[in-house]
């Protein structure tokens, strides 16, 4: 987490004295946290203090791969392709879009059967298949098909919410997400007479899993395991999802990127073959292709892209057939069916208008056979149940590239705070501007929440020196973590790895993945520099914090029981270093009163990590003594100079803008990112609760008074703990000042679905039991119990809703207000 070193920094010719000066000002004054009163500033001063974090999202471009033109040759076709896929409920296995869960605002406001019992957690092998309890009624059981209410909120509820060593009132690792598909295995496509206009479904053998209604027996929908985050401004952000699996990279298949080897096929010259390809800054791509075959979310489990491509392209499926689209839809309007639902064109005619025809054309007889599991390019009479033509077997690839097109529309960037930020200072209000001073700089939350994107999870902020950082985490330590994901204490780390995580069995974090190239390239060389190791993995390089640096140096100077020159402390430092050394290590000496005296070297020697030693030489006046005398350091002051030293500049990057570099990643260093999370945006945070990746706060007001004592794990999780993470002393006033400020970053587009974030009717599912269990057609014969109940969410043309996002007992009510 960037905090104070964050901020503008000393470049050129004057970094060193700047940096001298500033570790000095802090080794002398070691502060302690002091209680902050806050003195309001005035609209234009407090605008100008906000330009230095962040600014009207108006300026912020979106940015297309550097390849894009490769694969698309029709943009406004691309577009309509997209907004169909996205809303299309045929594309799921069990009338679920990628809507179903990201409708209200890009995210999802239900609040029945949106239970997951934990399963992502490694506290219990397979994950955790228990509900918990409420803390209403005295531990009311919570169960599949629950109708949560306010009363069983926070998750983690305390007896005063203002400390987290307080009582702990009730407690659950329960997980309020979204419903998706019943628990099924796919067996089949459906053939076309077969698909009830109603409820299509692919051919399923449905069986029993957790979600089963505790009255009635009936099976109700699976819930995925994390909350549902907003697409809103996803295409901005670095990765996506809450672990980062949304890779930046997309590989045309599916998320994860170059963490594995995935084909598509390309024709050229005539001649069919699979390729690998990576389209940089393309996360919402990558992010697109997940749902659509997760059996917790959009797919009966064990089907594959290309059969969700032979059922939109071959089964006669019209796009968005079985849905209402506005007559003056802002992107499907214009290719709206003029009689009868869907639109004018199949999704076959869209691929072929938009996508380039070397990614969709193929030679007569040729095939993708996938039925030794790895695809091979053969040629045959005709296609089979596990052959498939090309179009079919890249539908992947136009998915990716067709739903994150349309993402590129859904920037919500016209709310008041852009307006503020714009110059028109009174668009947001006495308290709302008391909010975003709070926000820069008592609540800390801008050090997470930076930019005009709100995240530091964004593409403007995950790029150069700023990739992969270092920080004093939650117990005092250096680490490396991943640039815009942070374990906040949310829930115990194990219960959720987040970023920490794995995927083809390769790490998540990229942190892990280039320390483990790191590694590998050591191994393999035997006296390889760590430098150069890093630079044959392209690590990026890591930006240097000295003010972070200071707290660590003034501690050490403190367990020596005496001052010392903190230029000293600076070359102390330097010795303990672990890997490459500088050549000279400079101290004090080079700063005394009289130039003309001879300045003291001495050659020491400097242990390398994989236990060889190198050597340096020290012009320092104390340094070399202070560490040769204390053969027995007092307290942890050797382990304080070697953190210190991973924080303060190793070499300076030329350029107009110069940068201090700090040392290169260690293969053996302390990276944190186990339970770390993406940074998700507040941009109309007011319209998408439940909060947090478990959905375990109900309300703004819920978030910041976690935020206000510290978290709720931060103790348990302090070895991966965010430094910002500790309580912050806001006074109600302030409280309710930062919810206002929130609520200023609400677009009024989204709150009324105006263009672009108008849409096609959706048919919602919401839990069961309001009609007695019905015996249901998956598709196949096979009939199963199931209680599923619909809310009607209506057509909006370009001009929006008169009925805006919060209206109690409607489809567009906010969470905890029942979908009616």
């Amino acid at each position: 987490m960037r905090t104070s070193a964050s901020k503008p920094q000393a470049r050129g010719g004057r970094a060193a004295t700047a940096l001298l000066t500033a570790l000095a000002l802090w080794c002398a004054t070691a502060p302690a946290q002091a209680q902050v009163t806050v003195k309001r500033l005035p609209a234009a001063e407090l605008r100008q203090q906000a330009l230095a974090f962040t600014d009207s999202l108006k300026l912020s471009a979106v940015r297309d791969a550097p390849n894009f033109g490769n694969f698309v040759v029709d943009r406004q076709a691309l577009l309509q392709l997209g907004k169909a896929l996205f809303w299309d409920r045929q594309l799921g296995s069990d009338g679920q879009a990628c809507a179903s869960c990201h409708f209200h605002a890009g995210a999802d406001n239900r609040s029945k059967n949106q239970l997951n019992p934990g399963l992502r957690s490694t506290l219990v092998p397979g994950g955790d298949t228990l509900f918990g309890a409420s803390p209403k009624n005295g531990g009311t059981p919570l169960s599949a098909n629950y109708q949560l209410s306010l009363a069983d909120f926070p998750f983690h509820k305390l007896a005063n919410p203002a400390d987290r060593s307080s009582a702990v009132l009730s407690d659950t690792n329960d997980v309020v997400s979204s419903q998706g598909v019943m628990n099924a295995t796919f067996v089949e496509l459906a053939t076309v007479g077969r698909v009830s206009p109603e409820y299509p479904h692919d051919a399923g053998l449905p069986h029993p899993g957790l979600y089963i209604d505790a009255a009635s027996g009936a099976m109700v929908r699976n819930v995925a395991p994390r909350n549902a985050p907003t697409v809103l401004n996803a295409v901005l952000n670095q990765r996506n999802f809450w672990d980062g699996r949304g890779r930046g990279e997309f590989n045309g298949v599916n998320p994860i990127g170059s963490l594995q080897q995935a084909p598509i096929v390309k024709t050229a010259k005539g001649v069919s073959s699979l390729v690998q390809i990576r389209l940089k800054r393309s996360s919402a791509a990558s992010q697109a292709t997940g749902p659509g075959l997760n059996s917790a979310e959009m797919s009966y489990g064990g089907r594959n892209y290309p059969e969700l491509g032979r059922k939109l392209l071959q089964l006669g499926l019209r796009p968005l057939g079985q849905q209402d689209i506005a007559a003056d839809d802002s992107v499907l309007g214009v290719v709206r069916a003029l009689s009868g639902p869907g639109l004018d064109r199949s999704y076959a005619d869209l691929i072929r208008l938009a996508i380039d025809p070397s990614w969709w054309r193929a030679p007569a007889q040729t095939y993708v056979d996938v039925s030794s599991g790895a695809p091979t390019m053969v040629t045959a009479a005709a296609p089979g149940p596990k052959r498939f033509t090309v179009m079919e077997y890249n539908f992947s690839l136009y998915m990716g590239l067709a739903i994150e097109e349309y993402e590129k529309t859904l920037i919500a960037n016209d709310s008041p705070f852009d307006r503020f930020m714009e110059g028109k200072l009174d668009a947001l209000d006495r308290q709302q501007r008391l909010g975003l001073q709070l926000f820069l700089d008592k609540g800390r939350c801008i050090n997470c929440h930076g930019g005009p994107e709100f995240t530091n999870a964004s593409q403007r902020s995950v790029r150069g020196l700023q990739v992969l950082e270092r920080m004093i985490v939650g117990d005092d330590r250096v680490a490396v973590y991943d640039n815009g994901f942070y374990n906040i204490g949310v829930r115990p780390t194990a219960e959720d790895l987040g970023v920490g995580g794995r995927e083809n069995n390769r790490p998540l974090s990229n942190s892990r993945l280039f320390q483990q190239c790191v590694r590998d390239k050591l191994a393999a060389v035997a006296g390889m520099p760590v430098a150069e190791a890093n630079q044959a993995c392209s690590v990026p390089g890591i930006r240097a914090r000295p003010l972070e640096a200071a707290t660590l140096l003034s501690r050490a100077s403190a367990q020596i029981g005496k001052p010392m020159p903190v230029e000293d402390l600076l070359a102390a430092a330097r010795l303990v270093l672990a890997g490459d050394a500088p050549d000279v290590v400079k101290g004090s000496c080079l700063l005394a009163s009289n130039p003309m005296l001879p300045c003291p070297t001495t050659t020491a020697t400097v242990q390398q990590p994989d236990g060889s030693t190198g050597t340096a030489t020290v012009q320092a006046q104390g340094a070399l003594d202070l560490l040769s005398t204390a053969v027995n350091p007092p307290g942890e002051f050797k382990q304080l100079l070697a953190a210190a030293a991973r924080l303060l500049p190793d070499r300076e990057r030329p350029g107009t803008a110069p940068q201090l570099v700090a040392p290169p990643l260690q293969p053996d260093e302390r990276v944190a990112v186990d339970g770390a999370k993406k940074t998700p945006t507040v941009r109309n945070v007011e319209l998408t609760a439940p909060y947090f990746s478990n959905g375990g706060q109900a309300t703004l007001r819920q978030v910041v008074e976690f935020y206000n004592r510290g978290g709720d794990f931060a103790v348990h999780n302090r070895d991966d703990l965010a430094p910002d993470i500790r309580p912050l002393g806001l006074t109600e006033e302030e409280i309710d000042a930062l919810v206002a400020f929130m609520q200023s970053l609400t677009d009024p587009r989204v709150r009324r679905d105006r263009a672009p974030f108008d849409h096609p009717s959706l048919p919602l599912p919401n839990g069961g039991g309001a009609a007695p269990p019905q015996q249901r057609d998956f598709g196949n014969g096979r009939l199963q119990l199931v209680a599923d109940d619909q809310v009607l969410l209506p057509a909006v043309d370009r001009g929006g809703s008169a009925t805006p996002l919060g209206t109690p007992n409607t489809p567009f009510a906010n969470f905890l207000d029942p979908l009616k």
